[in-house]
């Protein structure tokens, strides 16, 4: 070990101020159950443990302790995308829960069940909602509440073994996941303004960006030490110009010339993950799947594990949610799996099993056999998506020219002698 790290770390382990001897633990992902979502936002972690043994594993889906902004326009699936990762991701863990600033306040009790797929009892203890009272100051406190009781005052229920370990093989401990939702950022408003009668305009909109920028700083560092996933809405607008000649770049790459974020600046740079969605083609009733829907792009423009723009879709059902599997046949045809035509479609090389697309869902529910079929090529597609970063090097001999290294041997300053 460096001598200086050694150093380092004996003297600040005889700090009483804990936080100066943390060191960042290894992330851990939560699956949202949308697998081709969570498998391009995926890492192969490769582990050599102390004893010598080597392996991988999957880790896939939002990385814990992660600020996530979901930007598209108005009817893309936003919201709806994200309540169905939010009930994924806390209902393995018996402590976790959702809190829901619904500031826009569309969302009916009833389809908030429906989505998360809690009822009753159940959604009253794990899904916290409100809808009035809403500012800037008592968002952050909410959040700065849930982190006192999970890091400083309670730990001890909500650390868990996470079942993964680190690349040397030692085991990762967590708090269990919280996920907050705030929807949406561009509603978001200091107290002083949302009291006021009449609206300030462009001066109102200033205070509320610098008022983001301040607490969103705040809370980041909070979100990753009680594991706390913010979900955060955020709605692609439109820049109004006077100069038809302007061609200001975006605020964020892969933004389209004019389009532009409400909420000031600092929360989008500010998140882990930043996902667009873009609603395309339209899917009728009498067509297709048998269901209202379209085909939504769901693309990736800044994360930790992702390359930036890599994107998959998504099936968006009006009436239910965004459809699992129905997801993942429209990735197996994307991704060449599907063969036939018509009804005498099959998967693979499995051209003994067919059906409609129609009727997809259905014989699926009712056949084993195509169960089987329908993992083993969704399989094989998943594992196109993820991100591989390959093995490490753990040796110091070089297997590759270091140009670099090169040049700079080449132009040192000879000795003084």
């Amino acid at each position: 070990m460096a001598l200086l790290a050694s150093l380092f770390r004996e003297k600040v382990s005889k700090e009483k101020d804990v936080r100066k001897k943390q060191e960042a633990d290894q992330d851990v992902a939560y699956s949202t159950g949308f697998l081709s979502f969570d498998f391009m936002n995926g890492q192969v972690i490769h582990v050599r443990d102390q004893k010598g043994n080597k392996y991988t594993y999957n880790s896939i889906g939002v990385i814990d302790g992660s600020m996530v902004m979901v930007i598209g326009r108005s009817g893309s699936g936003k919201t709806t995308l994200i309540m169905q990762s939010a009930s994924a991701i806390v209902k393995p863990f018996e402590t976790a829960c959702i809190y829901h600033d619904d500031i826009e306040g569309g969302i009916t009790r009833a389809r908030k069940e429906q989505l998360t797929e809690m009822y009753g009892e159940e959604f009253d203890s794990r899904y916290i909602p409100r809808n009035t009272g809403i500012t800037a100051e008592n968002f952050y406190e909410r959040i700065k509440t849930i982190h006192d009781i999970k890091v400083l005052d309670e730990r001890e229920k909500f650390e868990y073994d996470t079942g993964c370990v680190t690349t040397d093989g030692k085991p990762i401990y967590k708090l269990e996941p919280t996920v907050y939702i705030l929807d949406s950022l561009a509603l978001l408003m200091p107290e002083k303004y949302t009291e006021e009668d009449e609206l300030s305009g462009q001066m109102a909109a200033t205070a509320a960006a610098k008022a983001n920028t301040s607490i969103f700083k705040r809370i980041v560092p909070m979100l990753k030490s009680a594991n706390i996933i913010l979900y955060v809405v955020n709605h692609i607008t439109q820049a109004v110009s006077i100069n038809m000649f302007d061609r200001t770049p975006a605020a964020v790459s892969y933004l389209k010339q004019g389009e532009t974020l409400p909420g000031g600046r600092a929360p989008v740079y500010l998140s882990n993950l930043l996902i667009r969605l873009d609603d395309g083609s339209k899917l009728k009733e009498k067509d297709a799947f048998g269901i209202n829907a379209s085909v939504v792009e769901v693309t990736i423009l800044k994360s930790r594990t992702a390359p930036v723009n890599s994107s998959i879709s998504l099936i968006f059902d009006y009436k239910n949610g965004f459809d699992k599997e129905l997801s993942l046949f429209y990735l197996l045809k994307e991704r060449g799996y599907i063969g036939g035509a018509g009804a005498y479609l099959y998967i693979g090389d499995r051209n003994d099993v067919k059906f409609s697309q129609r009727a997809f869902k259905e014989k699926l529910a009712e056949s084993e056999v195509l169960q089987q079929i329908f993992a083993e090529y969704t399989i094989k597609a998943l594992m196109e998506l993820i991100n591989d970063p390959g093995e490490p090097e753990y040796s110091d001999e070089k297997k590759s020219f270091d140009i670099s290294a090169f040049i700079m041997n080449q132009i040192k300053v000879p000795a003084i002698a």
